[in-house]
């Protein structure tokens, strides 16, 4: 396996530095090492402090990578002072044919130096003609050359400046400009561009996640420009998936929660199918009510009816057969996926669900099989019921059915962990 080595501050709320970075090596296929030159001391709310390293361990560390692990990559971030910058160009020499991405952090959000002027200087003088990829922020590239970066046009400038200094490219992250943020790349011929609608929160950490996304493709063989290209794109998926990880706060940002929740979200679809193919072949006709029938798979966590996948337009039957109108969808039921919301809510681990038609005798084989059922009473919730059933039985109800009133049908829910394991239940009282 290909190795990344990163060398950066350390953000205990992993938003940003070594953890950021690491995650993103990790969730491209790629095994991540790091160098902390410092702890940010920093939360949701903002950096507060930052304290480095002991400058003993952060070279003991270097020669450790340097003597016992062949690197295919590095990606630099916070470095703090002029010595911390001098012992990494002292390490990078005895790797000059590998990807080396440096994101020139000079300051945090809320204007803490992370990085001194003396630093700068030596970033500049030592470690930029040792770089493939440059990738300041407009602020960033404002302070090195000097001067204000401030349109398309400042960018594309200031990105020739930034080369003439020794990266054989420079990207400039234009996410402060007025109006949609732009990106671009100058790959040391010609400049490409990257834009995006504007997203209205405050992300902590798009600068990190964005140059070790970078690292990972050119590592992995990307040419430059498919590579910015590549990680713009994962990056639009990462703004669009963002989180909080308390009520209020920057927004963070991770790959591997990404691919989680994508491959986590195929298996529900991937469950679903299946579940279809079984239902054909069981054909249970009967169980459908007059409103229809419907099944619903939830990814672990969910939270939202976006969250719940189903079969859309319901589950009907035609001349004796089993009818879908489609293949299962995220978002497809509310009533389902209200269900299976309201059930994880207290059993996080029961996420799928099924209505079928009412009928005393599939109660009674219920209960002769040993599965647990509840009734829930005229005009009260199933939250409501839940909470009550919960505290007096061992183990969550199999079953919750309603005998309707006028205008609303008696129905029978079914619940489970999976599709799978919910129509074995459904085998046993089919009738």
């Amino acid at each position: 396996m290909k190795t990344v080595f990163s060398i950066a501050g350390f953000d205990p709320s992993s938003g940003a530095g070594i953890s950021r970075d690491l995650d993103t090596f990790y969730s491209l296929g790629l095994h991540g090492v790091a160098a902390p030159t410092s702890i940010v001391v920093q939360g949701p709310f903002g950096v507060q402090d930052v304290q480095a390293v002991s400058y003993g361990a952060f070279k003991a560390i270097l020669a450790t990578v340097q003597e016992s692990i062949s690197v295919d990559g590095i990606k630099i971030g916070v470095l703090l002072n002029e010595q911390y910058v001098e012992a990494l160009s002292n390490y990078l020499p005895e790797y000059p044919e590998i990807p080396v991405v440096v994101d020139p952090v000079i300051a945090a959000k809320n204007g803490l130096q992370l990085l001194s002027d003396k630093g700068l200087k030596s970033l500049i003088k030592l470690i930029f003609p040792k770089t493939m990829v440059l990738t300041p922020n407009l602020d960033e590239a404002s302070h090195i050359i000097g001067g204000t970066v401030k349109t398309l046009k400042d960018m594309e400038a200031c990105a020739r400046s930034l080369a003439a200094t020794g990266p054989q490219s420079v990207i400039i992250k234009g996410g402060h400009l007025r109006g949609e943020p732009i990106d671009l790349l100058f790959d040391g011929y010609e400049c490409t561009t990257w834009k995006r609608k504007r997203i209205d929160r405050i992300i902590h950490g798009t600068g990190c996640v964005f140059s070790s996304l970078l690292t990972s493709f050119l590592v992995h063989g990307y040419p430059i420009k498919e590579a910015f290209l590549a990680s713009e794109s994962l990056m639009d998926d990462l703004f669009r998936e963002s989180y909080r990880i308390t009520e209020d706060g920057y927004f963070y940002i991770s790959s591997g929660l990404l691919n989680t929740t994508l491959a986590e979200r195929w298996k529900v679809i991937q469950a679903l199918r299946e579940a279809k193919e079984r239902l054909y072949l069981l054909n249970p006709v009967k169980c459908i009510p007059e409103t229809q029938m419907n099944v619903g798979y939830a990814i672990n966590s969910a939270v939202g009816i976006e969250d719940v996948a189903a079969f859309p337009g319901r589950i009907g039957h035609h001349d004796g057969k089993i009818f879908f109108k489609g293949d299962p969808l995220f978002g497809a039921s509310s009533y389902v996926a209200r269900l299976i919301l309201d059930y994880m809510r207290h059993v996080p681990s029961m996420r799928s669900a099924v209505n079928i038609r009412y009928d005393k005798r599939r109660l009674r084989t219920a209960r002769e099989k040993g599965l647990n059922i509840a009734f829930l009473e005229r005009g009260q919730s199933l939250d409501i019921l839940l909470k009550k059933t919960l505290v007096n039985i061992d183990n969550p109800p199999d079953i919750i059915y309603d005998e309707g009133e006028v205008g609303k049908e008696p129905m029978i829910r079914l619940f489970s962990r999976n599709p799978h394991e919910l129509l074995k239940k459904m085998e046993m009282i089919a009738r």
